[in-house]
């Protein structure tokens, strides 16, 4: 896929930025002018890595015992972008003179990013210039910029300007919930170095300590003179080159960051694997890059027929997903990637039941690592739970990057209880599509088991039912309620699933106690998911998303104009607490992840009620309601959500791309083609499908990885089609029969 835009528009810098990023899921770049912009134009300088932050303590006026002591934000690291560049004199800026064959490209196949443009300056001097930029998926820790100046119909001298700035400060708004409220410094610059053409820094992140480290130097062709020279805040490399006309400079910039999560001696480290880049030209890392991208997609391919935009944006998210997604068991995915600031690069449950679908389906060892990186929070979880005052037990927190909570606002923060079923969820599925028995004891157990013990001393029974009060579930516009359904359904399934894999351990030979169990806990486990509540109401024929949302006043949602959405940015919580209104999918996504049981016709007319209730100010809202279309038939509902979902970034319809992508809906397309098209549902027995064909598209296409096998399933007019491309045979079930797929298997759509 290519994304293109052409001409320089001054109100989609910011956008663009986004839009364009480079990052390899451990390091992110946006696609900021190497050369600045002007004061007032709108635009977010940054680089990251992912896991990699400040700490500063919250302040609340008035404290009560168990709010977030400390926020984390993911830090803006030291930035290497900046290349001004000076022709015969003349400052070159695309604000000023003329910009003329102005594009910006990202090639996903390809990994990298291009800008390039004819520029007339003041003076009249006609300049083409090209920067092009990947972050290395080969060597996560590698940033390049190439940079080419042709003179057209001048020469003289060409200078540029690389520079390496460590006085960053953080993006903001204060009227923004979903951002930073004021702007800050979250690093201190331990010491900036110009040495033997290698420009250094190393800072220190205010409140954690971590420390990150950058290393620049510059490749050339012909003769350029080097000076380097350092002060307290940056470190500048300044080249010199006489130029003919039609003469071109190739200039390569290296950017090497490290940091002290993952290399106990960031600098010494930055320096060692910029020395060893810094050997191979552009082209060998374009050519590794391409490469990796090829070796990706044979592994992820996927497609949409008869919609152009819909397959672009299907490939595009795939893409950002992998560039979203921490690979190596310390960065899991922040909401935003690694292509902004929004939420400050805080990690949710986003990830578990947004994006974790698509990297197990299709790279389950990429998998593994994200589940490594919540078993690394368990520590902090269990902490989090006692702060919370249960006496044991692990309460995995709403927003977080190292694992301590973040949210100032605990009734749409800490109360999600439902984030440690999120992350049971990710455990138990892996194990069902792997089968890695081994992973699940040392690395999944462990997580299962306290998180579930959350569960018993956060419910309680009463009259015969196991109930859980006062939490919130994913519709973060009804908070601290009893019994959210979505909540007690992922909570029911998270113990009968801990109790499966049990049963799995035992088979091997160990014993309860060995596996880490307390005397009779099995049995408990067991007795609240059996006797768990779950509110259906009767009268209606739906699930009730709690005790008190079919009580309260009703909103007209239609009166509300245009403008007043997101609610969140307008009314007040209580206004909104107090009515008949959903953010986002609710007990929808419940009946999504957890159907079994529930009768058609009230999976039906729970879909219905809350559709007419749901404003979907949340990107993770309109892929569900799609994929629940797809279920009960509406197939032309089914399109028109998935439409507005997959195309969200491209065309930034909730006006917000510009902090950063929208990872967790980028998942939701894929699993809106898999899960909603493709009727696609992960059970005990192995895969099952229910394949439909909405109108607006000609077909569909999806690879899936299962127990080691690879299978492509294809959807067209002419039916459905399962191709067993790598493995052994593979049992699935369409529509509810069982078919043994061993090479080729063709049915006819129902």
């Amino acid at each position: 896929m290519l994304l293109s835009r052409e001409g320089l528009a001054e109100g989609e810098i910011a956008l663009r930025e986004t839009l364009f990023h480079t990052a390899n899921g451990y390091l992110g770049l946006r696609a900021c002018f190497e050369e600045g912009v002007p004061d007032g134009v709108r635009s977010v300088r940054g680089t990251y890595i992912n896991g990699f932050y400040a700490s500063a303590p919250i302040f609340y006026e008035e404290r009560l015992h168990g709010f977030a002591k400390n926020q984390q934000s993911m830090a803006n690291l030291p930035d290497a972008q900046g290349m001004g560049v000076t022709l015969s004199g003349e400052t070159f800026s695309c604000f000023e003179g003329q910009a003329e064959r102005f594009e910006q490209t990202l090639d996903t196949r390809k990994g990298t990013y291009a800008r390039s443009l004819e520029w007339t300056s003041p003076d009249g001097r006609k300049t083409a210039l090209a920067f092009r930029r990947l972050a290395s998926f080969d060597l996560p820790q590698l940033a390049l910029i190439r940079l080419e100046i042709t003179p057209l119909n001048w020469c003289g001298e060409i200078e540029v300007s690389s520079t390496l700035q460590g006085d960053v400060t953080q993006d903001f708004d204060p009227n923004d919930p979903r951002k930073a409220h004021h702007g800050k410094k979250l690093m201190d610059v331990v010491g900036l170095s110009a040495k033997d053409g290698t420009l250094t820094a190393l800072v220190e992140a205010r409140g954690s300590g971590l420390r990150a480290a950058c290393a620049v130097t510059h490749r050339w062709e012909g003769d350029i003179d080097q000076e380097v020279s350092a002060n307290a805040q940056s470190a500048i490399a300044l080249l010199k080159m006489e130029a003919a006309a039609a003469q071109t400079l190739r200039l390569t910039k290296y950017c090497v960051y490290t940091d002290s999560r993952r290399f106990p001696a960031p600098l010494a480290s930055a320096r060692e694997l910029l020395e060893s880049a810094a050997e191979h030209p552009f082209a060998f890392w374009a050519m590794r890059q391409e490469e990796y991208l090829g070796r990706f997609r044979g592994e992820t391919r996927c497609g949409i027929e008869g919609n152009d935009l819909l397959d672009a944006s299907l490939e595009y998210s795939a893409y950002c997903l992998l560039s979203s997604a921490g690979q190596d068991g310390v960065g899991n995915v922040s909401s935003k990637g690694l292509s902004g600031e929004g939420y400050e690069g805080h990690y949710f449950w986003d990830t578990e039941i947004y994006v974790f679908p698509f990297i197990l389906l299709t790279r389950p060892q990429a998998a593994r690592a994200l589940l490594e990186s919540r078993a690394l929070m368990l520590g902090e979880a269990r902490l989090h739970a006692r702060e919370m005052g249960h006496p044991k037990g692990a309460l995995y927190a709403w927003r977080t990057i190292a694992g301590a909570e973040c949210s100032s606002y605990f009734p749409s923060g800490s109360a999600q209880y439902h984030i440690n079923g999120a992350v049971a969820h990710a455990f138990l599925d892996y194990w069902s599509a792997t089968g890695d028995l081994a992973f699940m004891e040392r690395t999944g157990l462990p997580v299962l088991l306290d998180t579930a013990r959350l569960w018993l001393d956060a419910g309680h029974w009463h009259q015969g039912a196991f109930r859980i009060d006062s939490v919130t579930g994913p519709d973060e516009y009804s908070c601290v309620v009893n019994n959210n359904y979505y909540t007690n359904r992922s909570a029911q399934a998270h113990l009968r699933g801990l109790l499966r894999l049990l049963e799995a351990l035992r088979g091997t030979g160990k014993s309860e106690a060995e596996l880490g169990f307390e005397p009779g806990e099995p049995e408990e486990f067991s007795k609240a998911a059996e006797g768990m509540y779950l509110p259906l109401d009767a009268g209606l024929g739906i699930l009730a998303q709690d005790d008190a949302f079919l009580r309260k006043q009703e909103l007209d949602l239609g009166a509300i104009p245009k403008e007043r959405f997101p609610l969140l940015m307008h009314y007040h919580p209580l206004f909104l607490y107090r009515h008949q209104v959903c953010k986002q999918a609710d007990a929808v996504l419940a009946m999504m992840l957890y159907e079994d049981g529930i009768p058609p016709e009230v999976m039906r007319a729970t879909y219905t009620y809350y559709e007419k209730r749901t404003t979907h100010d949340s990107s993770l809202s309109e892929c569900v309601f799609s994929i629940m279309a797809a279920r009960i038939g509406d197939t032309e509902k089914a399109f028109g959500y998935y439409r507005r979902s997959a195309a969200l970034d491209l065309e930034n319809t909730h006006g917000n791309t510009g902090d950063g992508i929208h990872a967790a809906n980028m998942g939701g397309c894929w699993m809106g083609v898999a899960y909603g098209f493709g009727g696609l549902r992960i059970g005990e027995s192995g895969l099952s499908f229910r394949p439909c064909l909405p109108g607006g598209i000609d077909g569909y296409s999806f690879t899936l990885r299962w127990r080691g096998s690879r299978a492509v399933v294809k959807v067209s007019r002419d039916g459905i089609q399962f191709d067993l491309t790598d493995g052994a045979a593979l049992p699935v079930r369409v529509y509810g029969e069982t078919h043994r797929l061993a090479g080729t298997l063709r049915l006819p759509l129902a």
